[in-house]
């Protein structure tokens, strides 16, 4: 039997879109092979989550996903993965994933179908389902393409708002220049 997400105890986001109890699919992953589908499903997470921090996808993703690989991680940093053995994870900058606060992930590429079915389970609480890995379509170098269902529009990754203290410093400066001049 298939382990949901809520067995495996990993929350379903309040984001997520719902439909008579269930969560509505927002984005549709093609993948040329099982591991490049999960690839799929990490890119499509964070599209839809573009200010999530590794952290946030670990959490999303637990490591106990894929139980039957030697891979310390399911997810790593760059920098963690440049020294591993590239069979390991996706390390190629096509295949990185890139984090709200700008780090940069790889991750990890061994995928047996058990895991993979665990993984896909998971990502069905988000929204995420995965096509046919048979099906044809144009998937580019990283193996895997999105496409969006139901009208979903991914959000954009939020800007921090830059003050313009330098316009408060003239205007203040400004001020004092004429009430100097007056008194």
């Amino acid at each position: 039997m298939l382990k949901t997400a809520k067995s495996l105890g990993v929350p379903v986001p309040k984001a997520a879109i719902r439909i008579s109890g269930m969560v509505a699919n927002k984005v549709r992953v093609y993948g040329t092979s099982q591991s490049r589908a999960a690839l799929g499903i990490a890119h499509a997470y964070m599209t839809m989550n573009p200010d999530a921090t590794l952290e946030d996808l670990r959490c999303a993703f637990q490591g106990d996903l894929r139980l039957d690989s030697d891979a310390a991680e399911l997810f790593i940093t760059a920098q963690q993965a440049a020294p591993c053995d590239a069979s390991r994870y996706f390390a190629k900058p096509e295949e990185m994933l890139c984090t709200g606060d700008g780090q940069t992930v790889a991750m990890c590429q061994e995928w047996s179908k058990a895991s993979f079915d665990r993984l896909v389970s998971v990502a069905a609480n988000y929204g995420i389902e995965v096509a046919k890995i048979n099906e044809t379509r144009d998937t580019g170098k990283a193996g895997f393409s999105l496409k969006y269902l139901n009208g979903y529009v991914p959000p954009v990754k939020q800007k921090k708002k830059r003050r313009k203290w330098w316009l408060y410093l003239l205007v203040t400066a400004i001020v004092i220049v004429i009430i100097a001049i007056v008194f």
